[in-house]
């Protein structure tokens, strides 16, 4: 895929850089292996490497797999790509709520990515982040194929599995349009490819920042990072104790009116449906805590759907399975459905999943019935 004229010098010669930087750069073991008390049999690996000179430019690979050693030849292998601030680290040992670690259990050889962003500390003052104004929507796609060729060759496939979750969508259409005979499907959980008249749009809000900001923090101005980091963790302590804000009950309550009022989602349910039964609060504070803070801005500031793209996809005839929530807004289905299609395959399927927050669809109480099963089912039958 070819870089749009839009994109700045500057991004362009960074990507040069790296990958004259990188060619003899490899993934490396990081860490021990890590075994599942609730998910018996499944086995963790983690790998790491290092994409530019900034501490920050490092990007890792947790491998999930069923089995003491590796599997040399697996099934089928899907890699994982997280949404806007989250990464490739297992929450919770509980397969019912983490989609990688069911799939692991059910001898799919599942990878999950951990983005330049995990490598920030949190505690990285904003005038630090200068970095970030280069973390275009290319230089994560070169990372994706970077960690894409390393999982090609640890599982002697020609082809592989892409599933991305909220922007790991638009990641995950981004690295098939541009590596199209490598993916063997695309699994599209709650996300879509912005067009440009919706990224322009965006682009014009968030002008309005400052002109060195390049992170959006994940803190706000009223639930700072601190205080959202001590409620999650009020919450997976003692779930049923004192809510910090005196007007609820619980802090599970507390929580439950944070996800479900969250206006950047809609404030009806978009982000999480506890309220509904769709989701647990302790479910969600496990996942929530493991967020990173900083995301950069400039993958907001202009369509990743760019001409390019659209026509690789179109040509490229690869299966999609998606599942679309509801609650952020009534026409957020049809983005998800629209995106769906660009591949132009015959073998489209979209679940409408009603009454669904965003996060319900990665660890809900009803995704495992909903989503992971039939997910493995769409796996195994492509994998024949």
């Amino acid at each position: 895929m070819r870089l749009r004229s839009a994109a700045s010098a500057s991004a362009v010669i960074l990507l040069i850089a790296l990958a004259a930087g990188n060619a003899a750069a490899a993934f490396k073991p990081a860490g021990e292996q890590r075994a599942f008390k609730n998910a018996p049999g499944v086995y963790e690996w983690r790998y790491e490497e290092t994409r530019g000179r900034s501490p920050f430019d490092r990007i890792a690979l947790h491998r999930l797999s069923y089995g003491p050693t590796p599997p040399q030849h697996p099934e089928a292998v899907m890699l994982y790509l997280p949404g806007t601030n989250l990464n490739g680290e297992v929450p919770l040992d509980d397969p019912r709520h983490v989609l990688p670690l069911y799939l692991a259990a059910h001898g799919i050889d599942t990878w999950a990515l951990d983005y330049r962003t995990h490598f920030i500390p949190p505690r990285t003052p904003a005038a630090q982040l200068g970095e970030l104004r280069e973390w275009t929507n290319e230089l994560f796609e070169s990372d994706i194929e970077a960690a894409a060729k390393f999982i090609l060759a640890q599982t002697h496939q020609k082809k592989l599995f892409i599933a991305g979750f909220s922007r790991g969508a638009t990641f995950a259409y981004l690295y098939a349009a541009a590596h199209p005979k490598q993916v063997a499907g695309l699994v599209i959980l709650d996300g879509f490819l912005l067009d440009p008249k919706a990224a322009a749009v965006i682009a014009l809000a968030t002008r309005s920042a400052p002109g060195d900001r390049y992170a959006d923090d994940l803190g706000g101005q009223h639930l700072t990072f601190d205080k959202r980091k001590a409620l999650l963790e009020l919450v997976i302590g003692n779930p049923d104790g004192p809510a910090p804000i005196p007007k609820y009950k619980t802090a599970r309550e507390n929580l439950e009116h944070v996800v479900y009022d969250a206006a950047g989602f809609g404030a009806k349910g978009g982000l999480a449906n506890p309220q509904g039964g769709f989701s647990d609060p302790v479910i969600l504070a496990h996942v929530m805590v493991q967020y990173d803070r900083y995301w950069p801005t400039v993958q907001d500031r202009r369509s990743a759907l760019t001409a390019d793209v659209k026509a690789s996809l179109a040509h490229s005839a690869i299966p999609v399975i998606a599942f679309s929530s509801t609650n952020i807004s009534p026409g957020w289905p049809e983005l998800v459905t629209q995106s769906a299609h660009l591949t132009g395959a015959s073998e489209v399927s979209v679940s409408k999943l009603d009454g669904w927050g965003h996060l319900d669809v990665i660890c809900g109480e009803k995704a495992e019935a909903q989503v992971y099963r039939p997910l493995l089912d769409w796996l195994r039958q492509r994998a024949k």
